[in-house]
């Protein structure tokens, strides 16, 4: 995991994705790659709520809104990203090979999505915030990142978290999804202090025995790790998982993305939905 795309939107939530993104790279002396997309006004304006009901003159106002706010989130974003490579000691370069954490930046301005979607492919991991406010991308784009890039998504939490280090909560369900979330964290999960295996079962599914297996295979990566089976007690798997990741104090998340892409749809399960949605701890979800 050397290379790390990171997602600045020019906005309040770059502080705890840039912060969340350096605890990434440090122990893994990776690359972080600053990426923004300026999105064209009349792209952006099919993001945005009631502009279909526009006329006339509206839609000049609301175009000429909307490329003055693109031009804003952009300089900003920039603006940014120097400060805080100046600030962490981070030598900006786009040559591979150093002993340390480097940072490039890159702005583009195109189709969105695609354009994302294809940067995020191409990188190790992605970095981005939870979607706060209308910035132009659709609702469902983190989504569509996790179903469409094949890489593994960090979202950032509420503010800068302090460690990504100390412990990790993985939740665990006996599905691929949650396997393949688990390997590809691995990198991280061993430089963890603690890692505690969590999962919520229901009747039948072998969970409860899987994260007692799962410790003792851990063990031979070197990692120090225990098990925790939460029973639901009437609650959503959700808010019991939300409820552990509180008691554990965890300082990182990792799970599996459970959804599928039926036609234009996007549907998730209620533990993947809430961690896009919502959320103050950093989540690492990979589908």
């Amino acid at each position: 995991m050397k290379t790390i795309l990171v997602a600045a939107g020019g906005s309040s939530t770059d502080e705890a994705v840039f912060q969340t993104a350096l605890l990434a790279a440090r122990p893994l002396n990776a690359h972080l790659q600053f990426f923004h997309i300026r999105i064209w006004a009349a792209e952006a304006a099919r993001h945005r709520p009631h502009v279909e009901f526009a006329r006339g003159l509206a839609i000049a106002d609301v175009l000429q809104r909307l490329h003055h706010e693109a031009a804003q989130r952009s300089a900003i974003a920039e603006r940014s990203v120097r400060d805080f490579c100046l600030l962490n000691a981070i030598e900006l370069t786009a040559r591979p090979g150093a002993d340390r954490v480097t940072a490039g930046w890159q702005q583009e301005s195109d189709d969105a999505m695609r354009c994302l979607m294809l940067h995020a492919r191409h990188h190790d991991l992605v970095v981005a915030a939870r979607r706060s406010r209308a910035d132009g991308l659709p609702d469902d784009f983190l989504a569509q990142l996790v179903l469409g890039s094949g890489r593994p998504l960090l979202l950032a939490g509420g503010r800068a978290p302090q460690s990504l280090t100390g412990i990790a909560m993985v939740c665990w369900k006996e599905r691929p999804e949650a396997a393949r979330a688990l390997a590809v964290a691995m990198p991280l999960l061993t430089r963890c202090d603690h890692v505690v295996f969590v999962t919520v079962p229901e009747s039948g599914d072998g969970d409860a025995d899987a994260v007692h297996d799962l410790v003792r295979e851990v063990a031979w990566h070197g990692i120090s790790a225990s098990a925790q089976v939460v029973p639901a007690d009437g609650r959503s798997a959700a808010e019991a998982l939300h409820a552990a990741a509180q008691s554990c104090d965890a300082d990182l998340i990792v799970m599996g993305g459970y959804g599928h892409r039926r036609m234009r749809e996007i549907v998730f399960g209620g533990c993947t939905q809430s961690a896009l949605e919502a959320g103050d701890r950093p989540v690492f979800v990979m589908h």
